[in-house]
């Protein structure tokens, strides 16, 4: 492994078992329109034609209403009233359109009861509800951030989180170097910041926070226009570090944007912190769906991958290749950084029973690490940590499509 900058790594021993195989995805089933169990967001259906007219002038059909248009996050928009019929005899106009469909994940909500059956109303705060949509590739997706106009916040129009674009100014109640807090300091400073005229900010989760990295960039590790001024540093997540035998002092999950690594810290020390804003929205009550053929979809990312079905591992170029010969591809790192459960105390830090063969090991992704480029990046589901390792090394992988 090349140099991590990480404080803590002796916290997660690399342990290189089992590759793994590619699992499968499965779009939430949309509840208007023709349903599609692998299709979020299905459209509504257009409205009912009108009857012809009895009479030698009946009067022409109304038109259905408009098919609705599924939005992001699986939103569909409401269809447009059908239109009525000409004059005539026996004419009636058409009805109005059914209204768009809406996928389970990201629909807002208030209570479980706004949610459709099979979901659940909560937001990232929660560890096991912080899962998120990913941008495709290794870095961001073009026009992925749109900055508010008072220039305070940067949303996200893939995840749909809404983050604090400075990550280096003033952080009242924290008292650690150059604007650094203890992890507890940085989590009541996020509760108590009003900003861009929204309240309810926190910390993000794990996995929320690693949506943010640039991994196509170094020295910082992050999109320089959606997130000027952030220093090459560590930064704070809400997670508790979980794994056993439990560290003393106590350990919080915490990313670095100087490389874009990620470990676990002492809660006492002094990290930087950017605080994350989001809207209770539906999620999926069951996230993983097992398939016929060795398979597994996620409701969430809706990609599908492969069962690990043995304990080989290998170079990072021949990882690849067995990926491909199966039809499937090495996952990038953000893709299988979303398959980690840093809520897990024991044995590998994914969920278990949708990936029973999963080795408490590490695992290479496609993504190559823009700081060397004789390394590759990995994750490491001994404890959930990740960080760039020699594309030489032999390790384990998991495949995907």
């Amino acid at each position: 492994m090349s140099a991590l900058e990480s404080k803590g790594a002796n916290l997660f021993p690399t342990q290189q078992l089992g590759r793994l195989g590619a699992l499968y995805v499965l779009g939430l089933v949309a509840g208007g329109g023709c349903s599609d169990p692998l299709e979020s967001g299905k459209t509504g259906g257009g409205g009912a034609t009108a009857g012809g007219g009895v009479t030698s002038v009946g009067g022409e059909m109304g038109s259905g209403g408009v098919t609705a248009t599924g939005g992001p996050h699986g939103f569909g928009a409401s269809g447009a009233g059908g239109g009525g019929g000409l004059p005539g005899s026996g004419a009636m106009g058409g009805t109005s359109g059914t209204a768009g469909s809406r996928g389970v994940f990201g629909m807002p909500c208030a209570i479980n009861q706004d949610c459709p059956s099979g979901s659940i109303c909560c937001d990232g705060s929660s560890e096991s509800c912080n899962g998120t949509r990913l941008p495709s590739g290794d870095g961001v997706d073009p026009g992925e951030f749109v900055v508010s106009a008072d220039g305070l916040t940067a949303t996200d129009a893939v995840s749909g989180l809404i983050w604090q674009r400075d990550g280096s100014g003033t952080r009242t109640g924290c008292i650690g170097v150059g604007n650094t807090c203890a992890w507890a300091d940085a989590q009541a400073y996020c509760a108590s910041l009003v900003l861009g005229g929204l309240s309810g900010w926190r910390l993000p989760g794990y996995r929320e926070l690693s949506t943010i990295v640039d991994f196509t960039r170094v020295d910082p590790s992050i999109d320089p226009t959606a997130f000027p001024n952030t220093p090459k540093e560590w930064f704070w997540t809400f997670g508790p570090y979980k794994g056993m035998p439990l560290p003393s002092p106590p350990y919080a999950w915490h990313v670095n944007f100087g490389m874009g690594n990620a470990t676990a810290e002492p809660e006492y020390d002094s990290d930087r912190l950017r605080c994350v804003h989001e809207a209770l929205h539906c999620y999926p009550a069951i996230r993983f769906v097992s398939l016929d053929g060795g398979m597994v979809s996620d409701a969430i990312t809706q990609l599908v991958w492969q069962q690990p079905t043995n304990g080989w591992t290998m170079p990072w170029a021949d990882a690849k290749t067995s990926c491909s010969s199966v039809g499937f591809r090495l996952p990038t790192v953000k893709e299988l950084i979303s398959l980690v459960d840093p809520t897990l105390s024991s044995g590998p830090t994914i969920n278990q029973s949708a990936f029973p063969g999963t080795m408490p090991a590490g695992y290479w992704t496609s993504t190559p690490y823009a700081g060397d480029s004789g390394n590759a990046w990995m994750v490491y589901f001994y404890a959930g940590s990740f960080g760039p390792d020699d594309i030489n090394n032999a390790n384990a992988a998991l495949c995907v499509r």
